[in-house]
């Protein structure tokens, strides 16, 4: 009888194990001293008013689990390989989280030679990143219980909301940010302060859109910022980890605005650094220590946060 009791025991520990495993998914990257092969596929999102964003997919190769999915967000005008995003999400890829970025500016047709409408807001911006999550679960073994963000400046400020508010129905595990564009007055201050933000406001009443660094701002872009600040929202996201990184020479997004979206969640900590790449915070250049060492924060931070759970 006791040496039945012992197998039986025996069997249950090795289920248990067994099912840690498989929860862990691909996620043994750091533990077993393993680095991923990497690749990645070009694709379309097709937006609900027929126009498409060019995206990229990174994964790790020879996973047969589920694993965690990063969705990343770039800034203002910028494009899906802006502050470095294509190294990143390599990175990411070499502990065994996939992820996908897009550019936010969408195209008439899916080539990337096609006419960009160069019209593109806070909506829009959170429907690509929800249409690449659904594009990643339907084409790779992903886990809808392991989704992280990451934004830089404007794109910040959507992966707030989104986390705050459940985009697409995901309850979102982790939140990183860099320059994060999130409070009432980030994109003001960036605009030139109140008086040249109502200016552009009123010419994109009369003319339809303000134009600002190739981009068309419609009346609805200015809304959008005016209606809704992530900052005061940010308990809904309850304990679950963010991190913040900001520049305390940065004079696009200020230390203080970063710092100010940090606050707004019960669980985050802040990395600050000084440097003259003010808001690129060297993460774009081909080589730099600073870079390396956010960028491996980043990394670490979405995998203890997506592959400890």
């Amino acid at each position: 009888m006791y040496r039945n009791y012992l197998r039986k025991s025996s069997f249950i520990i090795l289920i248990l194990l067994l099912l840690i495993f498989i929860m862990a998914g691909g996620c043994g990257a750091k533990e077993e001293n393993t680095t991923y092969k990497t690749s990645s596929v070009e694709l379309y999102l097709q937006q609900s008013n027929g126009t498409y964003s060019l995206a990229e997919a990174v994964y790790p190769v020879d996973i047969s689990e589920k694993i965690p999915l990063v969705v990343m967000a770039h800034g203002f005008s910028g494009t899906l390989n802006s502050g470095g995003a294509e190294e990143l999400a390599h990175r990411l890829a070499s502990v065994g989280i996939a992820s996908i970025r897009m550019d936010f500016n969408p195209r008439i047709s899916p080539e990337k030679d096609s006419y960009q409408t160069c019209l593109y807001d806070l909506q829009t911006m959170n429907e690509d990143m929800v249409l690449g999550i659904e594009y990643m679960l339907n084409h790779f073994n992903i886990d809808d219980d392991r989704i992280g963000l990451y934004g830089r400046s404007m794109g910040g400020r959507v992966v707030m909301t989104m986390a705050n508010e459940n985009s697409g129905h995901h309850d979102y595990k982790a939140l990183a940010m860099v320059a994060p564009a999130g409070n009432a007055n980030a994109m003001i201050d960036y605009m030139g302060g109140m008086q040249r933000w109502e200016k552009m406001k009123e010419e994109a009443l009369h003319n339809d859109y303000a134009e600002h660094k190739g981009l068309k701002l419609k009346p609805s872009w200015f809304a959008m910022f005016e209606e809704y600040n992530p900052c005061e929202t940010g308990m809904k996201f309850a304990q679950k980890p963010v991190l913040v990184i900001c520049n305390s020479l940065d004079n696009v997004v200020t230390e203080a605005t970063s710092r100010e979206c940090a606050s707004a969640y019960k669980n985050s900590q802040v990395i600050e650094v000084t440097t003259d790449n003010y808001h690129g915070y060297e993460m774009g250049y081909d080589k730099s220590e600073l870079k390396d060492y956010l960028m491996e924060e980043i990394t670490d931070f979405f995998y203890d946060s997506l592959c400890r759970l």
